[in-house]
């Protein structure tokens, strides 16, 4: 571990006071691309730099995920985050299922998958707007949630969502104690800065920002197939992206860096969740923290013209 490295700072989550890390470790990149020791391994540096933060879910092998944290020895104060609504399908896709029943029965299947006897946030994951009344109407998921937050068996509830008008509405209701959202607070898109985070601040909301390098163009940069939101980018965010990789450059830095120093560095985001899967990468995830207290100059690198997470 090079020397200058800083250590993670602590944060806790708005007024639920569940403690975090500056940075958590998603797992969902890690699927298909990083081998069971090497995850273990890359878990275990995590802890050693101060990371008390994972993230997982029902869709992204949690079972798999749950066996490398077991051998990864995680400390006492780790806080493992889960979600539901969004499940493996019978025939091997995506399945999307806000049900009330259904959200409590995979809160218990979670717990025994991750061995715990609470889960301390558990995140709605990808609602979207046509959710909204079955989530929050009578007899509905945040409910049952409720229900399950009185038995001690839910701790906060938040969202993890990649629709902004979910995440601004759920902001503004003031229901839900953590709102996480992805793509919609980056080099590419602020959106979150006037219609998200407004609203957290006022209801004194944990803010996680997912995923800052775009999924992931701000990432790999201009590479044959770079995704933008998870889909092919268009000509016109390359372009942009070409843009900024020439002003890191111009002040020292390359494009992840900055990507996630811009999350880093804003007052309104406690969490930024990465998604390494080499320890080098990892490495420099939290070498960006310097980055974020040093740098002043954002406004130079930011895109003028906002891309709009089209994911959701």
């Amino acid at each position: 571990m090079p020397k200058e490295l800083p250590k993670v700072p602590a944060v806790k989550l708005g007024r639920c006071g569940v403690k975090s890390t500056r940075l958590a470790l998603g797992s969902a990149n890690s699927i298909g691309k990083v081998g069971d020791d090497a995850y273990v391994e890359l878990l275990r540096e995590a802890f050693r730099l101060g990371i008390r933060h994972v993230d997982t879910a029902p869709s992204y092998e949690q079972g798999w995920f749950a066996a490398r944290l077991e051998e990864a020895e995680p400390p006492d104060d780790l806080l493992v985050v889960t979600k539901i609504g969004r499940y493996k399908a019978d025939d091997g896709g995506i399945e999307y299922d806000f049900d009330a029943d259904r959200a409590v029965r995979s809160v218990h299947a979670s717990l025994l998958e991750l061995g715990c006897e609470q889960l301390p946030v558990v995140k709605l994951h990808d609602a979207q707007p046509e959710h909204w009344d079955q989530i929050m109407g009578p007899g509905g998921t945040l409910e049952a949630l409720r229900r399950l937050q009185d038995e001690g068996i839910v701790g906060a509830i938040g969202t993890a969502v990649g629709n902004v008008n979910f995440a601004a509405r759920a902001a503004s209701s003031g229901e839900f104690d953590i709102i996480g959202s992805y793509h919609h607070y980056t080099l590419l898109n602020r959106e979150a800065e006037r219609r998200i985070h407004p609203h957290a601040r006022r209801h004194k909301l944990g803010v996680v920002n997912i995923a800052p390098h775009g999924g992931s163009i701000l990432g790999t940069g201009v590479v044959e197939g770079a995704r933008y939101s998870y889909r092919e980018a268009s000509m016109a965010v390359t372009d942009a992206v070409h843009d900024i990789e020439s002003r890191c450059r111009e002040f020292g830095f390359s494009l992840p860096t900055m990507a996630l120093a811009f999350s880093l560095a804003c007052k309104d985001v406690d969490v930024s969740v990465v998604g390494p899967v080499t320890i080098e990468e990892l490495h420099a995830d939290v070498a960006a923290l310097a980055v974020a207290h040093e740098f002043k100059e954002f406004d130079e690198v930011v895109s003028p013209v906002e891309f709009p997470n089209d994911w959701f």
